[in-house]
C-alpha cells in the first residue's frame, strides 16, 4: 500500500513526538493513582498512607488539560497526628540517597499564604525540608525559594539532588539551584509526601489537596522531561493511524 503524502506527513508527526517521549529517562517508581497505590514500574512498592481522618481518596480531576485519575489527601494541619499524606520507601531504588530525581503532579486546596510541606526526607524529625512557602513560591527551608505556586492548580514539581546540589523545577521551568544536604534521604529511605515534622519546631505546615502523578529517578537528571503525555500526542498519534488503516481499508475493498 502506498500512504497518500498528507497521511505520511501526519503519521511520521505523530511518530515524531511518540519517539521524543520514548527517549525520556526511565523512573524506577512511577504512581499514577489509577485506583491502585502500586507502581506502573515493576519491582518498586506501593506507596502507603497516613489517612488519620478516613477522608482521603481515588478520584478524578481535571490536570494540565486532561481528564486523570487522582488521590485527594485529606487532614488537618493540627493536631500533626490529623496530617494526611503518602509515603514512598525507596530501599533498593536509589543508587545513593543523595542523588535522585522526583516529579509531582499536584495541587494544594488549603492555607494560602502559609508554610505548605511538599517532601520531608528525615523521618518527620525537622522542620527542614521542601515546601511552599508563604510567600507562596517554592522553598528547600532553610535554604532558599523560587517562584510563585498557586493554590487550586495542579503544578508540574520536580527536585533534582545531586550530591547536595539541589535544583527544583515548577511546570518545566527551573526555579533556583541551592547547595544544600536538606533533600539528602536519610538512612530510613522513605520519602513522606505532605506531612510535616511530628518533633521540633515548625509543626502544622500542612495543606490538604489532590496528587496525580510521583515519578523517582536513580539520577540527578540535567534537563526534566515533561510530566505527562499532552492529549494532543495521543490524538495526533491516533488520527494518523485512523487514516492509515482507514486508507489500508479502502484499497482492499
Amino acid at each position: 500500500m502506498t500512504t497518500p503524502p498528507f497521511a505520511r506527513s501526519i503519521l511520521l508527526a505523530a511518530l515524531a513526538v511518540t519517539s521524543a517521549h520514548a527517549a525520556d529517562p526511565t523512573p524506577v517508581a512511577q504512581y499514577q493513582f489509577n485506583n491502585t497505590l502500586a507502581s506502573s514500574v515493576g519491582g518498586a512498592p506501593a506507596l502507603t498512607v497516613t489517612d488519620p481522618l478516613a477522608s482521603s481518596g481515588f478520584g478524578a480531576d481535571t490536570v494540565l488539560g486532561s481528564a486523570q485519575p487522582v488521590w485527594n489527601f485529606v487532614g488537618a494541619p493540627s493536631p500533626v497526628t490529623d496530617q494526611a499524606g503518602l509515603t514512598l520507601d525507596t530501599t533498593g531504588l536509589l543508587s545513593s540517597n543523595s542523588v535522585y530525581s522526583l516529579e509531582m503532579v499536584f495541587k494544594f486546596t488549603e492555607r494560602d499564604g502559609a508554610w505548605r510541606r511538599i517532601a520531608d526526607v528525615s523521618s518527620r524529625t525537622t522542620d527542614n525540608g521542601f515546601y511552599v512557602s508563604p510567600a507562596n513560591v517554592l522553598n528547600v527551608y532553610p535554604v532558599g525559594g523560587g517562584a510563585a505556586f498557586t493554590n487550586n492548580v495542579y503544578h508540574d514539581v520536580f527536585l533534582v539532588n545531586n550530591n547536595g546540589v539541589v535544583t527544583f523545577y515548577l511546570d518545566g521551568s527551573s526555579q533556583a539551584t541551592v547547595a544544600t544536604d536538606v533533600m539528602n534521604i536519610d538512612a530510613s529511605n522513605r520519602i513522606n509526601f505532605f506531612l510535616d515534622n511530628t518533633q521540633g519546631g515548625g509543626q502544622g505546615e500542612y495543606s490538604s489537596g489532590s496528587i496525580a502523578l510521583v515519578r523517582l529517578y536513580n539520577e540527578a537528571l540535567p534537563t526534566v522531561p515533561p510530566p505527562v503525555p499532552e492529549p494532543a500526542t495521543y490524538g495526533l498519534m491516533a488520527m494518523g493511524l485512523a487514516v492509515v488503516g482507514f486508507l489500508s481499508r479502502r484499497r482492499r475493498g
